[in-house]
């Protein structure tokens, strides 16, 4: 699992409570999401990405750093309030970039 940086450790530990309790959650889905966001808002040719691009349907696959985002909101919604407005912070933080 790669680690999400910014949280507490008992962020961590809500974060892979929600992972293995939510069906839409998998065993490092926050991190790699996290990591997908951070790395595309990063790029300096973010605003070029088309959303109607065709490509695989497993965004994790190809990479798509909308679903990528909106999987993010929902960890976010899932969390308990605490843990929920530190990962918030970190994920408002690049949204502010991009």
């Amino acid at each position: 699992m790669r680690p999400v940086h910014g949280v507490s450790r008992r962020t961590l530990y809500e974060i892979v409570r929600i992972e293995e309790t939510r069906n839409y959650l998998w065993s490092g889905a926050v991190a790699e999401s996290l990591a997908l966001w951070r790395g595309f808002v990063g790029r300096p040719d973010r605003r070029l990405w088309q959303d109607d691009e065709s490509g695989c349907t497993e965004w994790l696959c190809c990479g798509d750093p909308l679903r990528a985002r909106e999987m993010l909101e929902g960890a976010v919604l899932a969390l308990p309030r605490r843990a929920a407005r530190e990962l918030r912070a970190v994920v408002h933080a690049l949204d502010d970039v991009y």
